[in-house]
């Protein structure tokens, strides 16, 4: 029989993609010695280190495709003293003046590129693409019925009078959902608390009916688009979504502009596209978004919400909620937290009263503009590392995306002042400044499958930003290859004015989540720019922020008067995610053996096994949702299973995963012996490769390269060319967003989507794939491919 899972990405020494073509033409030479000229004459003050003997100390007079020295530590160092708080401070006040709504500013891109090209990056393009997006025309909710109880939103947000910016109330866009449905509904409300699964199956069980009515629900716990989805399923007519104070507003803390915290008018904008389902442009999904492409109807696209949505303020929502107060259920003692902290009893509805939604959205095929830049490796040329985020914001955007923003563009000025000093990486360097990621992941996924191949082929890892700053505290997801380099470079990282460096706060926060001793790198599921990259053509990638309050996300208050006077006034903070931003690229663009440690993917492998297999005893014991054991359910689903070996019919146990466990051994024991392969060739001739003679120099650089392709290749081991049955555009079986969160990552996605549904047959089947791919994925590190 046909194996159900199997790798979709080249073997080591795989011939390049024809995508590599387009990356192949010719960069501009640098001229060292005008270089360090200019480097002594700018930045004499900033940086206390001689370029030119720092740079020159591992260097020949000229790097050649034969030499295999690097200036890598050295080069190191002086990024890290180049990030200058002024210079950040002064880029995201001018970012954070004007609106970035994607699909409608072609200049900022022609900025972005005059910018790096000033910064003395040499190459640096504008690549488009056409992808569907939506804009508001008209908005509307109002409570049209009894009399006594008529009431008439009011949508905008209002002006703060220190904060500058929201007294631009003319280029302020509409509060609307991105992606959602036009319509215009009138009908009785519904209350669902955050809207998951399980809330509304609780509706369900208690008699509550939701079709043909408008659902209220708030923000958090799962993305915005499911809410949308599973309303829509349940057979609602609308949905309207606001922000509960309990989550972000006056029960956190001081509001804005006292504090951080959501005030009564503040709206979170956002995209309602069903991204758990496929990210990008709704009519293209796996193809990106050209001009020339065969397109989906808007009604097929599986992507796209059919009924209408809006984005509300609490203070909007209190009338909502007093409506449906004395109808339905009290829900003040359900479990799972239905009650807010508005001044109401809140209860389910159905209301007497009528609710009016009005979404009218102009949808069109429309152009967005990413700007990518490439310095083009000097010993490696076609082993890539990219550093993205993006560019597009719902308003003003300070935080989201404006410091990430602002912290890939200080990062490119440090990598041009290193440039005119002489450097140039080991491998390539592609920085990437996103467009439309807000309306779902767009500029990013459309790059992403117009170069799957040759991502597949080349990339070595993906690095994203998004909202870089909104607090003080270090936080992390990606791939756990990548984990061991995060700890050794935050570890590097002194934030300014402090005796601590990034890894010294991150592993002594109280309320900290630790594995073994060190902090807790979550396993990345999907929300920004990292997951076309690992989960569809699967890149190992990571995503970090210094975290804090988010009670202004997506609203017109996230703006740089919030960012200066609550979240990080003298931008140390931005400074140090630009150091770290710089540590991981650097090391990973520039350290002779690729940093990433298999040994502990293959450790993480494990405990998702553990993890699966405590989702199965749960389901196991259905409502027992606390229980402090889970191995107490005795409960054991067995299946059917073929003659085996003569012996008639069998049965099998979902518990028994003993060769799942195995294959997880198999594979820990080949990264062992691979990272050992490491040592020995380090220990004899130098990371380098610069002992012993010219013929043992040869070789040591030729099996090198043999082990750094199996590093940089393991990630896309675990893809499956057909995807995960569920959503077929999710390749990775080791992670991918949950299909009922959207944000958070479910691990073993097609395993566990089997135990959710009780598909115990499908679950064996699925199980046995899972253990072949392992064993391919040891047989690729040992080098059996």
């Amino acid at each position: 029989m046909k194996s159900a899972v199997g790798p979709d990405c080249p073997s080591v020494g795989a011939r390049p993609s024809s995508r590599a073509r387009y990356f192949r033409h010719a960069l501009v030479t640098l001229t060292l010695a005008a270089g360090l000229v200019l480097f002594t004459f700018w930045f004499p003050s900033v940086v206390q280190l001689d370029p030119v003997a720092i740079l020159s100390k591992h260097h020949h007079h000229h790097p050649s495709p034969g030499g295999d020295y690097g200036p890598t530590l050295d080069a190191y160092r002086l990024f890290q003293a180049l990030p200058d708080p002024q210079k950040l401070r002064d880029r995201l006040q001018q970012y954070a003046s004007s609106v970035h709504q994607a699909g409608v500013n072609r200049t900022d891109a022609e900025w972005t590129r005059s910018q790096w090209l000033d910064f003395g990056l040499p190459e640096v393009d504008i690549v488009t693409y056409e992808p569907l997006l939506n804009y508001p025309l008209e908005q509307r909710l109002a409570i049209v019925e009894p009399a006594s109880l008529q009431f008439e939103a009011d949508l905008n947000e209002p002006i703060i009078d220190e904060d500058d910016t929201s007294h631009l109330q003319r280029e302020i866009p509409p509060v609307f959902h991105g992606h959602s449905a036009s319509g215009d509904v009138t009908a009785e409300l519904v209350y669902a608390n955050y809207g998951t699964r399980g809330d509304f199956a609780q509706l369900a069980r208690r008699g509550v009916a939701v079709k043909g009515r408008i659902v209220l629900v708030r923000y958090g716990r799962i993305a915005r688009g499911v809410k949308v989805m599973l309303a829509e399923a349940a057979g609602a007519a609308g949905v309207l979504i606001y922000s509960d104070p309990a989550d972000d507003g006056y029960a956190r803390g001081p509001v804005y502009p006292d504090g951080p915290f959501r005030p009564a008018g503040s709206v979170e904008r956002g995209s309602v596209l069903f991204m758990n389902q496929y990210p990008g442009d709704p009519l293209t999904p796996g193809e990106a978004a050209t001009g020339d492409v065969k397109r989906l109807p808007i009604g097929s696209a599986r992507n796209l919400p059919t009924i209408p949505s809006l984005p509300i303020s609490y203070g909007n929502a209190l009338p909502l909620l007093r409506a449906l107060a004395g109808h339905g259920h009290n829900v003040s003692d359900w479990a799972g937290g239905w009650s807010g902290a508005l001044p109401v009893t809140y209860a389910t509805g159905p209301s007497t009263a009528r609710i009016q939604l009005v979404n009218r959205v102009r949808n069109q095929i429309t152009p967005i503009w990413n700007v990518v830049a490439r310095i083009k490796g000097w010993q490696e040329p076609d082993r890539v590392v990219i550093a993205g985020s993006h560019r597009d914001s719902w308003v003003f955007g300070a935080a989201d995306p404006g410091s990430g923003t602002t912290t890939l563009f200080e990062t490119a000025r440090a990598l041009g002042v290193l440039l005119r000093a002489g450097w140039r990486p080991r491998r390539t360097i592609m920085l990437a400044s996103w467009d439309a990621e807000e309306y779902g992941l767009t500029g990013s996924t459309e790059w992403v499958e117009d170069h799957r191949d040759w991502l597949r082929d080349k990339a070595v890892a993906y690095l994203n930003l998004d909202v870089a700053v909104y607090g003080p505290h270090f936080i992390a997801g990606a791939s756990p290859s990548l984990v061991p380099l995060i700890y050794n470079v935050t570890r590097g990282v002194i934030v300014a004015g402090t005796n601590q460096t990034v890894y010294d706060e991150w592993v002594d926060r109280p309320e900290g989540h630790y594995v073994d001793g060190t902090p807790y790198v979550t396993p990345l599921g999907s929300g920004s720019d990292y997951t076309p990259f690992l989960q569809h053509a699967g890149i190992a990638s990571v995503d970090f922020s210094f975290a804090g309050p988010q009670g202004l996300y997506h609203s017109a208050y996230d703006s740089f008067h919030n960012m200066a006077k609550h979240v990080d006034p003298d931008f140390r903070y931005h400074q140090a995610a630009t150091r770290v931003l710089g540590g991981l690229l650097l090391r990973l663009a520039d350290l002779p053996v690729i940093p990433l440690n298999l040994t502990h993917y293959a450790t993480a492998l494990r405990r998702h096994v553990a993890e699966l297999e405590l989702a199965i005893r749960r389901k196991m014991c259905p409502g027992e949702d606390n229980l402090m054991n889970p191995l107490e359910c005795q409960r054991d689903p067995t299946v059917a299973t073929d003659a085996d070996a003569g012996t008639g019919p069998g049965h099998r146990s979902v518990l028994d995963l003993g060769r799942l466990y195995k294959a997880v051994d198999h594979l820990t024991e080949r990264a062992t012996d691979l990272h050992h392969d490491v040592d020995k060739l380090t220990a004899k001739a130098g990371a380098f490769c610069d002992r012993g003679s010219h013929k043992q120099q040869k070789k040591c650089r030729a099996q090198r390269a043999t082990l750094n392709a199996r590093l940089y290749h393991f990630e896309c081991q675990f893809l499956r060319p057909e995807g995960i049955p569920s959503r077929p555009w999710f390749k990775h079986t080791i992670y991918a967003p949950g299909i009922y969160t959207g944000y958070s990552a479910l691990t073993l996605p097609i395993l566990r989507e089997s135990v959710e549904e009780e598909q115990w047959d499908r679950f064996l089947t699925e199980m046995d794939a899972m253990v072949q791919l392992l064993h391919r994925a040891a047989d690729f590190v040992k080098g059996k491919d």
